[in-house]
Order: structure tokens, then C-alpha cells, then sequence
């Protein structure tokens, strides 16, 4: 393989991505960062289609900022309208207007559950929005904003968000740990209320009544709301997406939730790290764990905790994963839907979504679970199927 082949290749943009996403840092590092980035052989267009493929295009032209790596402009002033470090930055200021709005958004929605006499805990993005003061937070990008409340304040929530103007959409599918998503127009975000922090399949893991139990309240410009710990937190997104989503037993690289955890590990205590490892192995899962650690080491830079022990089978899981990100699309997408399916129609899945006893769940649940989701897909079948939405 010539060198403009690897450079352009799936394998080649991941090393690159991850290497200037990466946690090591230093005038030398940078130096040689840039005599790749400005090699003929790198294609910039692809790099920046790869990030977005991936979910991290903020991070990436973030990180480009931080090191003072994009390309020069030229002098003509007519080129610079059209050089893509001016519309790289363009569109990060974009983003980042966008992001004040979804915080403008996130402080009046708990101001008016305060109101209300409500305290949400704040899940996933909607954390850093107000509770996490680190600069790589700003390159973080979310579509939703997840709050959790007890189960018996989902109504008087939801209500409060009627009051508010919110609109209740409840065309998507069936969900076991929130309520139909809620929206307004002129809003950036959905809203999902939130009764359980994690779907069936991975709650047992770390429990509901237990992330309360673990809940700090905080204040943020008059609004009071909580949150987990960092190490919970971080744990939390490694069960959402590797247990929730499937994304270890699939092995799919989450590129985004990796680089938010290798960002935000440096917060973690030696006794952080005990307490969520220790948790990891009760539960049966600790090859989770350390396949995220590997995945973060090896694509971010990350130095592993002494105090977590990696098994051969977790690095070995790690290893699959990362080329499992650089196999040919539809072959990612194609293992994907199969999951999916086999997963979707299981009878603890359907039992969990239409809020049914395990033995109660019959051929008659499968057929109407199979009907909506013909109706969920209807004119965007074809595009599922054969790739639009391949797996990062």
C-alpha cells in the first residue's frame, strides 16, 4: 500500500484523528503533528469527513485551535473567504453558539422543575453544560438534553414542560427508561425526562435508587439540580453505550464518548477508580472496562490506572474494535442491523418496552412490534438498511 493509499485509508485517518485528539501535548509533538498535516499526501477533506463520520468534528478542529494547527491562510483576501481553516472556524463559532443556547436552554427548563419543586439530576451532555468547567468541554456536541427525575415526578415534569411550551412527541419507539421526547420550536434541543439512568439491560449494573443515593446537588446561576460523581458519570457513559446501546458486544468504537472520558479521567481519584473497578468485577463485566481503557490508550494516549486490572481478553477486544472502525461500511452496517434485530424482537427487550411480563410476551407482540417498526421506517427502509446510518 502506497503512502497516499494509507493516508486516505479508513486505517490511516483513525491513527491521524486520534493522534491529534490525543491527550500528549508539547511544542515537539505538535511540531511533528504538523509536518503530517500539511503532507500532499494528506487529504484534509477526508479527515474532516472521518471526524464527523465519527461524532468528534468539534473536538478535532478544537484540538487544531489548541495547537495552532490549521493551515495558514493565504494572502489574498478573496482565497481566504474560501479557505477552509476561515470555514472551519466559521463553523466552530457555530457550534458554539449553539451550545449557549442549549445551556440558556437547560438553566430556564430546570429554573421552571425548581419551580415546580423539582430537582433533576443532570445526565450525560447536559452535565457539562453547567457542572464541568474543563476547556474541551465548549467541543462537546449533543442533540438532546437528558434529565433524570424520581418516577413518581415524571408527571408533574412533563407537565411542568407543557406549562413551559414543550410539545410531547411520541412517534418514535417505545422506551423503558424515559418519557416520549419533548420539544419546542426555536429550541435547539429535545428534552427526554428521564425515570431510569439506564435502559433494562444495563440498569442492574448500576441501579437507579443507587445514582440517587450518589447524587451531589449543585447550584448553578439560581438553579439547583444534581449530578454523579465524575467516576459514576464516566461509568455511566461506558454502560450506555457498551451495555444500553450493545456497543461491546457489537464492537463498535464510540470515537466521541472515548475522547470525553480520556479527557475527563484526570478528575478521577485513586479511590474513584477502586470503587468503579470493584463494581465492574462483582458485576461480571470488567472486560468492558478495560477494553474502553485499551481503546482510550491506544487511540488518545491515555495512561491506563495502575489500579484497574486489564485482562488478555479485554485487549484483545479492544484490538477487534478498532479494526472492526475500519472495515468497509456496509459490512459494519450489515453485523449492526442483524444485532439489532436479534436484540429488538428478544423477549426481554419486548417485554421491557411494552411494559409486559417476560411470559406474557407472545407471536401477537412480536407481529406489533414488527408493525411499528414498518411504520417508524416508512420511505427511509431502503436508506437503513444499506448504509445512510453505518455504525461509527
Amino acid at each position: 500500500m502506497g503512502l497516499l493509499s494509507f493516508q486516505t485509508s479508513r486505517s490511516g485517518l483513525l491513527t491521524l484523528l486520534g493522534d491529534v485528539l490525543s491527550v500528549q501535548t508539547g511544542v515537539d509533538y505538535n511540531a511533528r503533528l504538523r509536518l503530517r498535516l500539511i503532507d500532499k499526501n494528506v487529504s484534509w477533506q477526508a479527515l474532516l469527513e472521518f471526524a464527523q463520520e465519527q461524532g468528534v468534528l468539534w473536538a478535532l478542529i478544537w484540538s487544531l485551535q489548541r495547537r495552532s494547527l490549521l493551515l495558514p491562510m493565504p494572502a489574498s483576501d478573496d482565497a481566504n473567504l474560501r479557505h477552509p481553516s476561515l470555514q472551519l472556524v466559521s463553523a466552530y463559532r457555530e457550534h458554539l453558539a449553539r451550545r449557549q443556547r442549549q445551556r440558556d436552554q437547560l438553566l430556564v427548563l430546570i429554573g421552571g422543575l425548581n419551580r415546580a419543586k423539582l430537582k433533576p439530576l443532570l445526565l450525560k451532555g447536559a452535565r457539562l453544560l453547567v457542572a464541568q468547567p474543563d476547556p474541551w468541554v465548549e467541543a462537546r456536541d449533543m442533540r438532546d438534553i437528558d434529565l433524570l427525575v424520581r418516577p413518581q415526578d415524571a408527571e408533574s415534569a412533563a407537565a411542568t414542560l407543557g406549562t413551559m411550551g414543550y410539545a410531547v412527541d411520541d412517534s418514535g419507539a417505545p422506551v423503558d427508561q424515559h418519557l416520549p421526547e419533548m420539544w419546542q420550536i426555536g429550541q435547539p434541543s429535545v428534552v427526554e425526562i428521564h425515570t431510569n439512568a439506564l435502559s433494562f439491560s444495563a440498569r442492574k449494573l448500576l441501579p437507579t435508587d443507587e445514582i440517587w443515593q450518589r447524587a451531589i446537588p449543585m447550584l448553578a446561576e439560581g438553579c439547583y439540580f444534581f449530578v454523579m460523581p465524575v467516576e459514576w458519570h464516566l461509568l455511566h457513559a461506558i454502560l450506555s453505550h457498551q451495555i444500553s446501546d450493545r456497543g461491546h458486544i457489537r464492537r463498535i468504537l464510540a470515537a466521541k464518548p472515548i475522547w470525553e472520558f480520556t479527557m475527563s479521567v484526570s478528575e478521577v481519584t485513586a479511590e474513584g477508580w477502586l470503587a468503579i473497578a470493584k463494581r465492574m468485577v462483582e458485576c461480571g463485566q470488567s472486560d468492558v472496562l478495560g477494553s474502553w481503557i485499551v481503546q482510550a490508550q491506544k487511540l488518545y494516549g491515555l495512561s491506563p490506572p495502575s489500579s484497574v486490572a486489564i485482562s488478555p481478553t479485554a485487549r484483545a477486544h479492544a484490538a477487534a474494535t478498532l479494526a472492526n472502525a475500519v472495515l468497509p461500511g456496509w459490512l459494519r452496517q450489515a453485523s449492526c442491523i442483524v444485532d439489532e434485530f436479534r436484540f429488538a424482537f428478544a423477549r426481554e427487550t419486548l417485554a421491557a418496552r411494552y411494559r409486559i411480563d417476560v411470559e406474557d410476551v407472545s407471536l401477537a407482540t412480536r407481529v406489533r412490534h414488527l408493525k411499528f417498526l414498518r411504520r417508524y421506517y416508512r420511505g427511509r427502509l431502503t436508506s437503513r438498511l444499506f448504509g445512510a446510518r453505518s455504525p461509527p
